[in-house]
């Protein structure tokens, strides 16, 4: 039986969850834990019963692209935690009138001043699994390679410089522990054998991993049973799940149509979730989340 629409939890909740409880997509995880803190749950709870402070601070936020979204996300839950002191995000550094960059967000948490670099990246091998050069973004703008470089070697190594120590003293942090705040997933071919690949080293084997294949006539026969489908715009490629009302009907041929009319309107993968009516609260995933990329990409 459908759960009543008063019972259901919005967007912004299910996000929230997801961006709490789902794994990181590097080895490094970061400190302190506060994804099973007992505040965190309660925060959780409050908010199944009254999710109106989430909506309202998302709403007081203007251009909510994905990242700025998955920012915001995390700044809420941190906030509304009583043993943290949200001391401040997005600090700008200067270095003589040059910017260096920003600390994404510090706070204070059992007298403890830490740094978290925040980010949500999703990825799609085109080569080596163990090659952070072969897993590029959807727009092919972007590597998992080039972002950990990046990350490693300027983002986490900012607050080492004498002009950070400076800002963040000024803000009552010192001794600051710093740490990668990284969530996503990565999409294999769907021809490959992911249960045996090697991640690239940086990449936790425990992160989320999706599929990809081009659209085929070969696609009818590889394609998991389903009854609902998502082409998935980009600010609900978070989403962990999805209600019957919030779905497309539809079997293999509406998928392909729907598929095809958006390459017709720009050639570029998009990501979908199969799903099925099992008569519960929630549809039901069928197989991992699939990038649908057009023949002959990333060529």
């Amino acid at each position: 039986m459908a759960a009543a629409r008063q019972d259901r939890k919005p967007f912004a909740l299910r996000d929230l969850e997801w961006v709490i409880r789902s794994p990181f997509l590097l080895k490094d995880a970061p400190v302190p834990k506060l994804g099973q803190h007992a505040e965190t749950e309660a925060l959780l709870a409050r908010l199944k019963a009254d999710p109106e402070p989430l909506l309202a601070h998302l709403a007081a936020t203007s251009r909510l692209n994905l990242g700025r979204y998955f920012e915001q996300l995390v700044i809420f839950w941190l906030t509304n935690l009583p043993s943290i002191s949200l001391v401040t995000s997005n600090i700008p550094i200067f270095r003589e009138k040059r910017s260096l960059g920003e600390i994404d967000l510090a706070f204070l948490y059992e007298g403890q001043a830490y740094h978290w670099e925040l980010s949500i990246k999703f990825y799609l091998n085109i080569g080596s699994t163990e090659n952070e050069a072969d897993f590029v973004g959807p727009m092919l703008k972007d590597t998992l390679k080039r972002k950990l470089d990046r990350l490693y070697d300027h983002q986490l190594q900012l607050p080492i410089q004498q002009e950070t120590v400076i800002a963040l003293a000024e803000r009552g942090l010192k001794d600051i522990i710093s740490s990668p705040w990284v969530k996503g997933c990565l999409f294999y071919p769907r021809t490959g054998d992911n249960e045996t690949s090697i991640p690239p080293y940086r990449v936790s084997k425990d992160s989320l991993t999706g599929a990809w294949q081009d659209r085929s006539h070969n696609m009818d026969t590889s394609l998991p049973d389903f009854d609902h489908f998502l082409i998935l715009d980009k600010k609900r490629w978070l989403t962990p799940y999805f209600y019957g009302e919030e779905a497309l009907k539809g079997n293999k041929a509406a998928l392909f149509e729907a598929v095809d009319h958006a390459f017709s309107q720009r050639r570029m993968p998009y990501l979908v979730q199969l799903m099925r009516d099992d008569g519960d609260n929630i549809l039901s995933p069928q197989g991992p989340r699939l990038f649908i990329v057009p023949e002959g990409w990333p060529g």
